[in-house]
């Protein structure tokens, strides 16, 4: 087992495997890597990297970029993580070309995914990606729910102006067995995005917590509460002014 400066144990690993996108999203704050590279590793790098770290305990990967779907080899690369001995393989996409990929992972071994889709309005979605075709997304949601990657999570930021008061439209949606909604709040990486777009997420909470039918708190998850509510499963995640974020995080992060 591997344990950090904090003693806590590394149980898990999230890699970005490219800094390469397809959008440009207002609030993106590309794993905190700022600088552009040229530079991946191979398959065979990123295998090794994380059979490594399983050997030390470490049972569940994350796989993000960038976007990873740009990398023609990304199946080859959750192939070759599967063979490691890791548990729990998933990934964070834009949605932009999981039509195409859904099941190709699956067979590679991919368990689960999460996709970013913070409106359900075409217009709204060109703005805040700069010219993303949400029609492309919605379609890769549901290959992959074909595919079985469960649970698909969809990352909805909270963003004022974009969906406060919108959240309704995706339960309506999205009520359906093997997906999750994952309500994020926006964080200040950059302070003019934060000033415009940043809502307080607390009214909407108490909406959720009004109307669920189970209400669950995931302790190894931040504390973050888990709303189950006329067949929708909601999660809300506050990396701000959240003490639990990061006190027991258990994960190191690899960058591209």
């Amino acid at each position: 087992m591997i344990y950090d400066l904090f003693e806590r144990p590394v149980i898990s690993a999230r890699i970005s495997i490219t800094q390469r996108c397809n959008l440009d999203c207002v609030y993106c704050h590309r794993e905190g890597i700022f600088e552009d590279s040229t530079r991946e590793m191979t398959p065979e790098e990123i295998s090794r990297i994380l059979g490594i770290l399983a050997k030390h305990g470490v049972k569940k990967v994350k796989i993000t970029g960038g976007e990873p779907l740009l990398r023609d080899d990304v199946a080859d690369i959750v192939e070759g993580i599967s063979r490691i001995g890791i548990e729990d393989i998933s990934m964070t996409t834009n949605g932009i070309l999981l039509k195409e990929y859904a099941a190709r992972l699956k067979e590679s071994g991919l368990n689960r995914i999460n996709v970013s889709l913070d409106t359900l309005n075409p217009d709204v979605f060109k703005k805040i990606t700069k010219g993303g075709d949400l029609k492309r997304v919605t379609e890769g949601i549901e290959a992959a729910i074909e595919a079985g990657l469960y649970p698909v999570k969809l990352n909805v930021v909270a963003m004022k102006g974009i969906n406060d008061g919108k959240i309704k439209e995706f339960l309506d949606r999205y009520s359906k067995e093997g997906v999750v909604l994952q309500l994020i709040e926006l964080m200040d990486v950059d302070s003019e995005i934060f000033g415009k777009y940043h809502y307080d997420i607390d009214e909407i909470e108490r909406g959720l917590e009004k109307d669920a039918s189970d209400v669950r708190v995931r302790k190894n998850m931040q504390g973050r509460k888990k709303y189950t509510l006329n067949g929708a499963q909601v999660e809300v995640i506050r990396p701000m002014h959240n003490t639990d974020f990061c006190a027991h995080c258990t994960r190191i992060r690899i960058t591209a």
